[in-house]
């Protein structure tokens, strides 16, 4: 019997019969009812108030999940990264022919090696300031260039680029395509933005990769990394994972997006509401302009009925009026009248001084001539000529025989000249003076 005569007599199986067989099998497999796992929580996850996680070890993984109320039991938040105990029990998911566990108890056995170093870098860099929002760049309101780092053949370059593209159709994105998991990534993202750097046409930066586990996203949790987004001279959009995954790179970027869809929404405005607000500031604008027209309308009317227009044969005669007024006026207070009655005054006053002059003048002399005769009457010489003369002693005219004693030298001064004599006798004058 060859084989396929074989499958002609065989009786196959459906899948649902076969998933059925399995499950039949790990119901009654009394090892597997109940479990105590102990592993690294990863790619965990919230539903509701149901709990999606996988179990992992150096080798190999589980899925699991915590049904409510069993989540109520739970005293800590888990977290991809940590270290658990759990006990549950295996079963198979018929439809899709996978096994996992289901928990009914899980306590904290303490933090995998990649959580805690992440933990420890965090903390490191935020006492440093690095996650300051003083350092946060704002993001432009209508960016003309974006470069976007990631994995060219990911989910998250279509989603980024399809969602700007509805968005903001404007925009110019470059590519900068980068390793987004393993052990190299970190170089090769730090090279990526070297490159973005080197374009100074961007206006802004988006980093990030799709969703994965804890260890998938890892690379993003460089220090070197983390530092190189710092020293970004245009701000970064932070796109790593999904809502729930954190990442260093998060952190230091100037705006963290919830996934690369997201990044893509907060870095662009969006074309129907860029369309409504072109709409209401025409509207606006039309409305202001009818307002400025109606205005300068009313202003125009007012001109064309005011009574300079309306009279203006009139108003401007009584101009040429006031023109011819201050002609004359003009005239009369010219520069050249002015000086001429300057010149007049000045000869005037001229000749006034020169009168006043004259008359001082004279009046000068005549006083002199009648201070010189007194002056002669009383000069001492004169006097001398008819036979007066003047005694000195020690240079001081003696006025009395009492300023002197014998032997004293005196000195006689006379008309024509003087003497030197020595006193004899002093004879006193007893008479009352």
């Amino acid at each position: 019997m060859n084989n396929n005569d074989e499958l002609k007599q065989a009786k196959f199986l459906s899948v649902s019969a076969l998933n059925r067989y399995l499950a039949y099998k790990f119901d009654m497999d009394i090892h597997l009812k109940n479990v105590y796992l102990e592993g690294e929580l990863s790619n965990f996850k919230l539903s509701g108030r149901h709990m999606y996680f996988s179990i992992k070890d150096e080798n190999s993984e589980i899925s699991g999940m915590m049904f409510y109320p069993k989540t109520l039991s739970l005293d800590f938040e888990p977290q991809d990264g940590m270290m658990v105990q759990l006990v549950g029990k295996v079963g198979v998911y018929e439809k899709r022919g996978t096994y996992s566990i289901v928990v009914n108890q899980m306590i904290r056995a303490g933090v995998g090696l990649l959580y805690q170093q992440f933990l420890e870098l965090k903390d490191k860099l935020a006492k440093e300031g690095l996650f300051d929002e003083q350092y946060k760049k704002k993001l432009p309101l209508y960016p003309n260039t974006i470069g976007i780092i990631t994995s060219p053949t990911g989910e998250a370059i279509n989603d980024i680029t399809s969602t700007i593209r509805k968005r903001y159709p404007l925009v110019k994105l470059v590519l900068y395509p980068a390793l987004v998991q393993g052990t190299d990534a970190p170089i090769d993202l730090m090279r990526a933005l070297d490159e973005a750097y080197q374009n100074e046409q961007l206006d802004l930066i988006i980093i990030g990769r799709g969703g994965g586990s804890f260890e998938d996203l890892a690379c993003f949790n460089d220090e070197l990394l983390a530092r190189k987004v710092f020293a970004s001279p245009v701000p970064v959009v932070s796109a790593v994972g999904h809502e729930g995954d954190y990442t260093i790179c998060d952190f230091v970027a100037s705006l963290r997006a919830p996934t690369p869809t997201g990044a893509a929404m907060l870095s662009t405005p969006n074309k129907p509401d860029l369309i409504d607000e072109i709409d209401q500031r025409c509207q606006q604008l039309t409305s202001n302009m009818r307002i400025l027209f109606h205005s300068l309308d009313n202003k125009l009317s007012q001109l064309t009925s005011s009574y300079a227009l309306t009279s203006f044969d009139k108003v401007l005669e009584a101009k040429r009026h006031q023109i011819d007024l201050l002609d004359a006026k003009l005239e009369k207070n010219s520069p050249k009248n002015i000086i001429k009655e300057l010149i007049i005054k000045n000869d005037n006053l001229k000749e006034l001084l020169e009168k006043l002059f004259n008359q001082r003048i004279t009046s000068e002399a005549a006083r002199f001539k009648e201070l010189l005769g007194k002056l002669i009457i009383l000069n001492p010489l004169n006097l001398m000529e008819k036979g007066y003369s003047v005694v000195f002693k020690d240079d001081k005219v003696i006025s009395s025989v009492l300023d002197v004693n014998p032997n004293d030298e005196l000195t006689i001064r006379m008309a024509d000249g003087s003497l030197t004599t020595k006193v004899i006798k002093r004879d006193e004058d007893n008479h009352e003076r």
